[in-house]
């Protein structure tokens, strides 16, 4: 990804408008379900390779020629520390892979595949992520600021005390652990305009959110069910036609009676 696009998407972060994001993401593709298909039968299998071998591609990188990382595979490799700012690593086979610590600055992860692997205290901020596999991956204090999330699968990863403001409508966070993550709106941290989070009918069905700051977020649709939501600040999140149907901790949730359209949630079969 280039600097000028990442400056665009920065641009399109903070003034809270995502839905340019998600159609650029969706694009003629969405569209053409049996092209795709055929595509992915004929994709060739990823190239497989060394630690070494992306330290040496990482290492040639500039900020106007980044890293070119994408159809390969890099599964279950150590590469923690390392700097991947603005790489592109899209339809990357990532299983395992350990990424902890790693800079990720407006890294390109788009229908890559990353179960497992292990993102902890990793900088992905601005990262593009449309459709990224990370299942049962670790997201333990990572920052994902600005990130576009957009149709991607965090079902049982673990994102506690995760900074998560990013565009994440129609993604799915089955049982995903976001205990004491961040993902309100923060004016004080964001000086060019505030940017709120869209979880516009994402799935959290089963979520944990203790501890969670949720203000401002954009729940329309989303759904809840299931999810604990013990001592989460919901404070001007907009709850429209969000599903909260067997909740855990309904009677600490805080900020409740200033969210939006709380009146429209539902709560009952």
């Amino acid at each position: 990804m280039t600097i000028s696009a990442a400056a665009t998407v920065l641009a399109v972060a903070v003034t809270g408008s995502w839905g340019s994001l998600g159609r650029a993401g969706v694009g003629r593709a969405g569209s053409r379900p049996a092209e795709l298909a055929a595509a992915e039968m004929t994709a060739p299998t990823p190239e497989r390779l060394t630690r070494d071998q992306v330290v040496s591609v990482l290492g040639r990188a500039t900020s106007e020629s980044p890293a070119q990382l994408a159809d390969k595979d890099l599964s279950a490799l150590d590469l923690s520390g390392l700097d991947f700012r603005r790489a592109n690593l899209s339809r990357s086979r990532l299983l395992r892979a350990n990424f902890a610590k790693a800079q990720m600055f407006s890294a390109t992860l788009s229908d890559a595949v990353a179960t497992g692997a292990n993102f902890e205290s990793a900088t992905l901020d601005l990262a593009v992520m449309y459709r990224v596999d990370l299942t049962r991956a670790n997201l333990r204090g990572a920052s994902l600021f600005a990130a576009i999330l957009i149709g991607a699968t965090l079902s049982e990863a673990d994102l506690t005390g995760a900074r998560l403001i990013s565009a994440m409508s129609n993604t799915k966070f089955a049982r995903a652990k976001l205990r004491n993550a961040n993902l309100g709106a923060d004016p004080g941290n964001q000086p060019m305009g505030v940017m709120r989070t869209d979880a516009t009918g994402a799935d959290f069905k089963g979520a944990d959110f203790t501890g969670a700051n949720l203000r401002k977020v954009n729940f329309t649709r989303a759904d809840l069910t299931g999810a604990d939501l013990t001592d989460a600040d919901v404070t001007g999140a907009d709850l429209r036609a969000t599903i909260l149907k067997a909740i855990r901790g309904r009677d600490r949730i805080r900020g409740l009676d200033r969210a939006l359209n709380a009146e429209q949630a539902i709560t009952k079969d």
